[in-house]
């Protein structure tokens, strides 16, 4: 899986991972932008250990993909769209997640509770504060601590993409709980986070004209994977802003031209079968990712055995292999 991100992403980037407590009772808090391929970069590159991740409960259907998503480390999440008879189900997956941190084993949770391919960090949900207040009630030795995690794309929906994953300050939980009042701790813990992860992905805040500022933003060609900087110039604090330009002109146009037409019996089923498919902007780069995946060695290996037919052995090796690291080479350079 490292190997097929490498080779989807122009660049993979992750800033601050050391500040990750090893063997310690961590919950990672990050923004939630662009469906499965923001826990699955997380679930690939992790060099600490692999998180177990909570996940919303329409994907576990059937025993099959109920025994790989086991596999995978996934727990599911029931929520109110999923039937108001289901949210009693949530309770042995609080308790299973209080006694995986009690033992120091990482958790991986969206506080956004939903995914949206906006630049702008959603109002949280309580759902990650009941699992910390179980975890220290029923563990009250437990040295839990909160990781805001900011998930950046140059172009969530485009490809080739560029990501960046910025890991922030571990946040005590057990000193924010006993600062106060339940509610008020509560609120104290959305807060803290929600502050952390401002500052760790572009946020255009919620009382400005986001279409406006996404705008005149884009038309800056402004590179996502520094929000500091970028978040400096939305505030005003700074007067440029940090640049990734697109690369132009006519050799480039013609090097689009012969990348889409050497990989014709591939992009032409993706773009008229299965991307019109795709639900919604946020599931565009999953799929898309998928598809590639699966579709990419099949063409390969027709290419190859077509070619081993007509011309002989030399040929079937070589074509294939000169497609593949020109198609690297386009995703890295263009």
């Amino acid at each position: 899986m490292q190997a097929a991100l490498y080779c989807y992403f122009q660049e993979i980037r992750f800033e601050g991972m050391d500040r990750v407590p090893p063997n310690q009772a961590v919950l990672l808090l990050p923004n939630h932008q662009n469906a499965l391929l923001d826990p699955l970069l997380l679930a690939a590159f992790m060099k600490q250990a692999r998180p177990y991740f909570l996940t919303r409960s329409d994907v576990f259907q059937g025993k099959l993909l109920k025994a790989v998503f086991a596999g995978l480390r996934m727990l599911p999440v029931y929520r109110m769209r999923d039937g108001r008879e289901t949210l009693g189900r949530n309770q042995a997956i609080f308790d299973r997640s209080a006694a995986l941190l009690e033992k120091g084993e990482p958790l991986l949770l969206f506080p956004e509770a939903n995914h949206n391919i906006r630049r702008k960090v959603r109002p949280l949900s309580k759902g990650f504060t009941r699992i910390v207040s179980l975890t220290l009630s029923n563990h009250p030795q437990c040295n839990l601590q909160l990781v805001p995690v900011g998930i950046n794309y140059q172009d969530a929906a485009g490809f080739p993409d560029r990501v960046a994953y910025l890991f922030g300050q571990p946040i005590a939980a057990a000193p924010i709980l006993q600062s106060g009042d339940e509610v008020q701790a509560v609120r104290s813990m959305i807060q803290a986070v929600t502050n952390a992860l401002t500052g760790l992905t572009t946020h255009i805040p919620a009382d400005a004209d986001y279409a406006a500022q996404q705008a005149a933003l884009d038309a800056l060609q402004p590179d996502y994977l520094q929000p500091v900087a970028v978040n400096r110039y939305l505030a005003g604090a700074a007067r440029t802003v940090p640049q990734y330009r697109k690369k132009e002109g006519l050799l480039y146009q013609v090097w689009d031209g012969f990348f889409q037409l050497a990989n014709l019996p591939v992009i032409l089923p993706w773009r008229c079968w299965m991307a019109p498919r795709v639900p919604e902007p946020e599931f565009i780069s999953t799929y898309r990712f998928a598809f590639a995946l699966l579709a990419f060695p099949l063409y390969l290996l027709l290419l190859g055995a077509a070619l081993a037919w007509l011309a002989g052995s030399a040929p079937a090796l070589l074509a294939p292999l000169a497609l593949f690291f020109h198609n690297l080479l386009y995703v890295k350079v263009r």
